[in-house]
């Protein structure tokens, strides 16, 4: 692992932090009385900067996960199956996805379903990698077994973390988004493309230093901006 000297010499601020600025963005559109859900919630997080629970008047955490269940995150926890949703038509305020979309098989099925239990005019927001990334790339171009084998070592977690997802790479490029969003009958789309620090290559001071020249390098111009490692997006109902 790389040394918080080395991190700080070229990420000194919040400034290159993605997940600050992903949900800065969600907050700017919560209202106290907000019911929201957070599709793909998982297990809790120490992380309270990804957490809406104590802003709005409920968060509803869903998962096909049953890890899900032990979540301190949210109010209220759900195990669904095949991304079907148990709620009536326009339930939420809001939902949100957090590295979800690169997971879901039937993108279809998917965006339907968030689409039919959002309200009018409320919207979706999610953070998913960029599926012309390099990290992407190389994930669609190795077996399972080799993610699992070196994913949580690459993102500094520990052995007895748990295994990654599988991932299916069906929803996550702006071709993806942009079909399926219209497709559904979406009113409005947003997608930022954002190159954070490179958190996946801190395992070594090397490829760590590569990261950090890519970052530079395609954040140097929105000419580049197709190949940033993240999209963050809102679609509005």
């Amino acid at each position: 692992m790389i040394s918080s000297r080395v991190y700080k010499r070229y990420y000194p601020d919040d400034s290159k932090n993605g997940t600050l600025f992903f949900y800065q963005w969600l907050r700017s559109y919560i209202q106290p009385d907000y019911v929201a859900l957070n599709f793909g919630a998982g297990h809790s997080v120490d992380d309270k900067t990804r957490s809406l629970k104590g802003e709005v008047r409920k968060v509803i955490g869903v998962d096909i996960d049953r890890e899900v269940v032990n979540n301190a995150n949210v109010d209220e926890t759900i195990v669904i199956k095949d991304d079907i949703l148990p709620f009536p038509d326009n339930t939420f305020d809001l939902i949100w996805s957090d590295y979800v979309l690169e997971h879901i098989e039937k993108p279809g099925i998917f965006i339907k379903e968030i689409y039919r239990v959002l309200k009018p005019g409320a919207s979706f927001f999610f953070r998913t990698p960029n599926k012309y990334h390099y990290v992407s790339l190389i994930a669609r171009l190795t077996p399972d077994w080799f993610h699992k084998l070196i994913a949580n070592k690459a993102r500094g977690l520990s052995s007895e973390a748990h295994e990654p997802y599988p991932t299916f790479h069906r929803l996550n490029s702006r071709r993806d988004l942009t079909t399926y969003s219209r497709l559904t009958g979406f009113q409005k789309m947003e997608l930022k493309f954002v190159e954070a620090e490179p958190s996946y290559l801190m395992f070594h001071p090397i490829p760590f230093l590569l990261g950090v020249f890519y970052e530079r390098t395609v954040n140097s111009s929105d000419r580049l901006s197709g190949v940033r490692s993240n999209i963050f997006g809102r679609f509005e109902k």
